[in-house]
């Protein structure tokens, strides 16, 4: 497929040659009064292009970017602005010329190859547009926009399961972004609001007890974000028993959205009561950065403030989070435990064409409130891990995960020096 596409674009280019210099039969001498020396603000006169071109002045805009083009060719950002301002003036031909000299120059570029998508899309050249997509994606396989195209694309098809599969994966990146929504309405029956997990965590530690940690939820999406209902039951320290959890993503505007969470038990082994409370915030250039606190009470209450910034960049993805957890008066055991503890944690995922495959990596230093249902954050005198996770999607809508982790940790007066932590989930929407 790939080969395919640079042989388009190099036929293409191959065509450059034969085709004059000229917009609309008009010369270059029309273009004598658009000058560009050295003294000239190439940002100002970019920005002038660009505003005639969206209130449709499109040969001043296309003469203007030409004049830009002549005086510094290797603009891809004007060069890809051209071309899109002559596909809204129905010059398809040219604005395939331009981008593919975009491409042969810089075959990642972004905004090119969505550009491209939307000429043949409009063109109705649907396989073509699919392939650019592909291709996209594969460089950028969690770009909203280029998931939701995919989606259009779909629908367009009628292939409205498969659409509402990519939107599904949309809402799990951005459970705010209302476009997907919107879209995932008109599917009818196929919008896959439901969804179902399940797994099961192992730990293995150097005295060679092992413990063990079983998990099924469901959810359901709606309108305003999702609901869940999980259930967690634990196999540990030679004690049994069930946790209950409630979890919410709500969103509240595009770029804003909100994670909930209440947890119940009258086991021991699990907190009595559990709380999570955080916002998220997209921001521009594949940024998302959030906040929000924690809650566990066993016996008595401790909570954790937690921070995180993480970016999408091409098929990467790479997140950082800290939970800072006060000294609180049930946490007296030591010198170390008289300032507030500080958790740091850093993952980085390389997907694999698309959003649900990936391999990552992982390390922290410190507890995180997040990583164990069944132990005390405060108890932890020192603790640090290291990990890999693989996800793959199999059987179409199902998703498996394989997650291991390798910990070194002091829990009170109790010394377990090591520990392997092996967690398998299965999940699925429907």
């Amino acid at each position: 497929m790939q080969n395919r596409f640079f042989l388009n674009i190099y036929f293409i280019a191959f065509i450059i040659l034969l085709i004059p210099f000229s917009v609309n039969g008009q010369s270059k001498s029309s273009d004598s009064s658009i000058v560009i020396s050295d003294t000239t603000n190439i940002e100002l006169l970019f920005k002038k292009a660009r505003e005639l071109s969206y209130n449709k002045n499109y040969l001043p805009a296309i003469r203007i970017c030409q004049k830009i083009m002549e005086k510094k060719s290797g603009y891809f950002e004007v060069r890809t602005f051209l071309a899109r301002t002559y596909a809204w003036d129905k010059q398809y031909d040219n604005a395939r010329i331009e981008l593919s000299k975009v491409l042969i120059e810089k075959e990642n570029d972004f905004e090119a190859l969505n550009t491209f998508f939307d000429v043949e899309f409009w063109t109705e050249s649907y396989s073509v547009a699919g392939d650019y997509l592909k291709i996209a994606l594969g460089f950028y396989p969690n770009s909203e926009e280029l998931l939701l195209k995919k989606a259009k694309l779909q629908i367009r098809l009628e292939e409205k399961s498969e659409a509402a599969l990519t939107l599904r994966r949309v809402l799990n990146l951005n459970p705010g972004q209302k476009e997907a929504v919107r879209m995932m309405n008109t599917l009818e029956g196929r919008k896959l609001n439901n969804n179902f997990q399940t797994g099961m965590l192992v730990d293995l530690f150097d005295s060679d007890v092992a413990q063990y940690l079983y998990t099924a939820e469901y959810g359901r999406s709606f309108s305003f974000g999702s609901l869940i209902f999980r259930t967690n039951y634990a196999n540990k320290f030679k004690k049994k028993g069930p946790q209950f959890e409630f979890d919410s993503y709500i969103h509240f505007t595009p770029k804003i959205y909100g994670n909930f969470l209440a947890g119940f038990s009258n086991e021991s082994i699990f907190p009595k009561n559990n709380f999570n409370a955080e916002l998220y915030f997209k921001l521009p250039k594949g940024f998302e950065t959030s906040g929000g606190i924690r809650y566990r009470k066993f016996t008595k209450g401790t909570s954790s403030y937690t921070l995180s910034l993480s970016n999408y960049y091409k098929d990467y993805w790479f997140g950082i989070r800290t939970f800072i957890t006060p000294k609180t008066d049930s946490v007296v055991r030591s010198a170390a435990l008289s300032k507030s503890s500080i958790t740091l944690l850093a993952n980085i995922r390389m997907y694999f064409g698309d959003s649900d495959n990936f391999i990552g990596f992982k390390a922290s230093s410190g507890r995180s409130p997040d990583e164990n249902k069944t132990l005390d954050v405060a108890a932890f005198r020192q603790a640090s891990q290291g990990g890999i996770e693989l996800q793959k999607r199999t059987f179409n809508r199902w998703l498996m995960k394989l997650d291991v982790t390798y910990s070194k940790e002091e829990v009170g007066n109790t010394k377990f020096n090591r520990r392997i932590s092996t967690n398998i989930i299965l999940k699925t929407v429907f």
